[in-house]
């Protein structure tokens, strides 16, 4: 009895993904050399905020970096802060 009305609280409190949630959508952009650095597109439009920023490799290094306290904005078809992130030349990201 004990077991069931603790999985019934743990529910209660965690809860679950509904229609209410605001799930964010995830976007894929472009990247090229712009003064010797690599510039990842900003494809945001201006109501919209980045709160998270991936950049995966296929070999080795990744970024994850999240700020929902702060999101960001950088007008569309500007550069993306990379927060240090290095390249590695001839890698897939």
């Amino acid at each position: 009895m004990k077991n069931k009305m603790m999985l019934g609280v743990v529910f209660l409190l965690t809860g679950c993904p509904g229609p209410g949630d605001r799930m964010v959508e995830r976007e894929s952009t472009t990247a090229f050399i712009k003064d010797k650095q690599v510039c990842v597109v900003s494809p945001l439009e201006p109501q919209e905020r980045i709160t998270a920023i991936q950049i995966n490799s296929d070999k080795s290094n990744s970024l994850h970096k999240i700020f929902d306290d702060k999101p960001v904005y950088i007008p569309k078809g500007e550069c993306l802060p990379v927060f240090g992130f290095k390249f590695t030349t001839g890698e897939r990201y």
